[in-house]
């Protein structure tokens, strides 16, 4: 009625969705990626508040619904592999009287598959790099902060003064500390956006190259399966040329 769902019914769901889809998606389900998300969030919210039986309950449902996820991730692995061997088995068995539209069509079948590779690739990529992003957010602003020696002379003259109870100077002092502790955040924080910047920028190139190897890889291929038509077109007009001259040969006779 409020229109939510609980955990039961959100994993009859997947199962329900998974048995009936024909293309299963190889990499992470986005929807599975988010509904872990939020389970998570809850769990340790949860753990916060002492309410450890609820948060033990959200720990188990992330357990069964990453095992499903893995499990759904291996079957469309495998389903993929073996449509890859039916193909290549299929591609062996061709007769060559229909070779040149066979070829049309497996070129068309390995164009998809490229493409799909290619998604597959990108889509990893984006949720990788999600958890890159915060796992690296979590690093930097978990480390220290390192205040000047500035600063922190003029934060322990604030609380000498203070316990001398000179707080007309010791107020002063803190106005001051304030200040510079407010710019020396603000330089850190710049610090850290830079470092943050880099490292995903070396990520992302990391990433990049990858998916350049795949390109490369795909491209490779194709030239080669276009040489082999050539070859295997060239062969058959060969054949077909001597085939007319034993014919000819034979009207002769």
């Amino acid at each position: 009625d409020n229109g939510q769902i609980d955990f039961e019914s959100f994993v009859s769901i997947l199962e329900q969705n998974d048995s009936n889809n024909d293309a299963p998606l190889e990499g992470p389900d986005p929807k599975v990626l988010e509904f872990l998300r939020i389970l998570e969030e809850y769990r340790i919210k949860c753990e916060e508040e002492g309410n450890y039986l609820e948060a033990g309950r959200a720990h188990k449902q992330l357990g069964i619904l990453k095992k499903q996820e893995e499990k759904r991730q291996q079957k469309s692995i495998r389903a993929r592999q073996l449509s890859e061997r039916q193909d290549v088995q299929l591609a062996h068995n061709m007769q060559f009287s229909d070779f040149n539209a066979s070829w049309d069509k497996y070129m068309d079948e390995y164009d998809n598959m490229a493409q799909m590779y290619i998604q597959q690739m990108t889509e990893r990529h984006a949720s990788i790099l999600l958890e890159f992003q915060k796992q690296l957010r979590q690093e930097l602003s978990g480390k220290p902060p390192k205040w000047s020696k500035e600063l922190l002379e003029q934060r322990r003259k604030q609380h000498i003064n203070a316990r001398n109870k000179n707080y007309a100077e010791a107020q002063k002092l803190k106005k001051i500390s304030d200040k510079t502790e407010e710019k020396e955040k603000r330089e850190m924080e710049q610090s850290q956006a830079i470092i943050f910047a880099k490292r995903e920028a070396q990520f992302r190139s990391q990433q990049q190259a990858e998916l350049q190897a795949l390109l490369k890889r795909i491209e490779c291929r194709r030239k080669e399966q276009s040489q082999a038509i050539i070859f295997a077109k060239r062969e058959a007009q060969f054949r077909s040329q001597q085939q007319a001259e034993f014919t000819s040969i034979i009207k002769k006779n």
